[in-house]
């Protein structure tokens, strides 16, 4: 019992780093883009994915795997020396692709058709190296049921890389640096990071020590040869899984301002537009931290369910997940395209690439529920398939920016990201036990949820039009009319909520003042 509370209190904690983490991760881009302006983002976001591919593996990916595998092991010598081998398996593969991209950084420059960022490809490469100590340290720990060191560690790295961006884009624009140089600098303060969050995790490290020789062992379960199969089969997939918007974000790199080249901009002007159209991926972010922190803190208790076959809490406590994630997601996605304009003028300071931007946010919802159903299936062991429907979904990003960024112009990327991730969703809604969904999402509650999300959206969009004749169309008085127009259809959504029944009382009770909004809903 005291193992499990033990299990739980570090998972709160994991996830209340993890928010921190990813409020910071996507806030700063916000102060970047205004200090460096559009052509200095788009060179920053190009490379980006590739660190955003590193950041994953390290912190989610592979921890998630190694976790598993020392929780596995009986006896502490025995988790200690996993520790060890998954460390060195870990150092070959971390190896293999920084010299890939270190020195194939010429090549992945030409693929996104701009030789300037051949220095910044090359300094991204450096935090690859830094991947066995972050995630084998992690993993470690998180497989003794100890979660504040990983915890800690991200907050860590997020704050010590956040700082250094910042900083270097002042200074560089101070100093009249070129955009790349500002970008090569701002990309390299991902391995200071990581640096500092490995001298954090030095103890850890020091637990079972990578150097040490381990005893022979008979298990063939701990030999390195089967520890490398489970290596790629299960912590492949995790990586996969948790770096699938990132993957999406380096095929736009690779085929954005190609594609608007072709349709008659000037590499400049390409460079700017595909700026301008990364101003979606913090949206994104930050509209994924809500509704993804709701459905996935139900997961413990979900997978406690499914492994005591506990069947009828285990419906409940999937049903309540996946209505959170569904309605949380639809709101967020619905209120930022309903206050675009006045967003985009607030956080960017111009009202560029609107319609695109709102084609972007329409992703949230479908990642939400991928990443929530995704992890339920991993606490049921039903993965299998998973990685062919991603390729799949990667493959229709392609063709997608290819086919419609000519016809829709820079529209067509956000398009071809929703239409991807269908694929995907419809294969994990099928994958999902079907004992599970009888009764969950019936005609009238979906007919309940369109009136609150209509009610929502006519309203914002009614006072964020009268906040642009009123106040005007300028920055400061876009922050006022933004901060109307999204409190009085937060308001009219809290509203339908609990006067429609939107959530039962259990639910309810989940939410934060979860006691007070229950008894509104009885007095209904």
């Amino acid at each position: 019992m005291a193992k499990q509370q033990k299990l739980f209190a570090g998972a709160g904690i994991l996830a209340l780093a993890g928010l921190i983490a990813k409020v910071l991760s996507a806030v700063y881009r916000v102060p970047f883009q205004n200090i460096v302006g559009n052509q200095g983002f788009y060179v920053f976001q190009q490379v980006y994915p590739i660190y955003g591919i590193g950041m994953v593996m390290t912190l989610s990916g592979w921890p998630l795997f190694i976790s598993k595998m020392v929780a596995e092991q009986p006896a502490q010598a025995e988790k200690r020396l996993v520790a060890r081998r998954l460390f060195w398996l870990l150092a070959g593969i971390s190896i293999a692709i920084f010299a890939l991209i270190y020195f194939g950084a010429s090549v992945i420059a030409m693929g996104m058709q701009d030789m300037r960022l051949v220095p910044e490809i090359k300094a991204v490469a450096w935090m690859f190296l830094l991947m066995p100590c972050l995630a084998t340290s992690r993993g470690y720990t998180q497989g003794q049921f100890d979660m504040v060191p990983t915890a800690l560690s991200q907050v860590i790295e997020q704050v010590v890389r956040v700082a250094i961006i910042l900083g270097v884009a002042w200074f560089g624009m101070q100093h009249a640096w070129d955009v790349y140089r500002i970008g090569t600098w701002a990309t390299f303060a991902a391995t200071i990071a990581g640096v500092a969050t490995t001298i954090y995790l030095f103890k850890s490290l020091r637990d079972f020590n990578p150097f040490q020789r381990g005893k022979a062992v008979m298990s063939a379960d701990l030999r390195y040869g089967q520890l490398w199969q489970r290596l790629w089969r299960e912590g492949g997939l995790l990586a996969l899984l948790a770096a699938l918007l990132v993957f999406l974000q380096l095929i736009d790199s690779f085929t954005v301002k190609g594609a608007l080249v072709q349709c008659g901009l000037s590499n400049t002007v390409a460079e700017r537009t595909k700026g301008v159209y990364d101003r979606g991926q913090p949206l994104v972010q930050l509209g994924m931290v809500v509704a993804t922190g709701l459905g996935t803190s139900l997961l413990p208790t979900l997978h406690t369910h499914w492994q005591n076959r506990a069947e009828t809490a285990l419906k409940q406590a999937f049903q309540m997940t996946v209505r959170m994630s569904l309605v949380f997601s639809a709101l967020t996605t619905l209120g930022l395209i309903a206050i675009m304009p006045v967003v985009n003028m607030f956080l960017f300071s111009s009202r560029e690439s609107d319609v695109a931007l709102m084609w972007y946010v329409t992703i949230i919802i479908p990642a939400t529920l991928i990443t929530v159903l995704t992890s339920v299936l991993q606490s049921m062991n039903r993965t299998h398939g998973l990685v062919w429907f991603v390729g799949i979904s990667l493959g229709a990003k392609y063709l997608g920016n290819l086919f419609l960024i000519p016809t829709w112009d820079i529209a067509g990327a956000g398009v071809a990201t929703l239409v991807a991730l269908l694929p995907l969703l419809a294969f994990v809604i099928w994958r999902i036990p079907g004992q599970l969904w009888p009764g969950m999402l019936t005609w009238q509650w979906w007919g309940r949820l369109g009136l609150v999300l209509g009610t929502m959206v006519i309203t914002a969009v009614v006072v964020r039009r009268g906040g642009d004749a009123l106040f005007g169309q300028t920055r400061g008085a876009s922050i006022l009319t933004c901060c109307f127009a999204g409190l009085s259809g937060a308001t009219v959504a809290i509203y339908g909520i609990i006067h429609l029944h939107i959530f039962n009382q259990t639910e309810l009770l989940v939410l934060p003042k979860g006691e007070y909004l229950a008894q509104l809903s009885k007095g209904n």
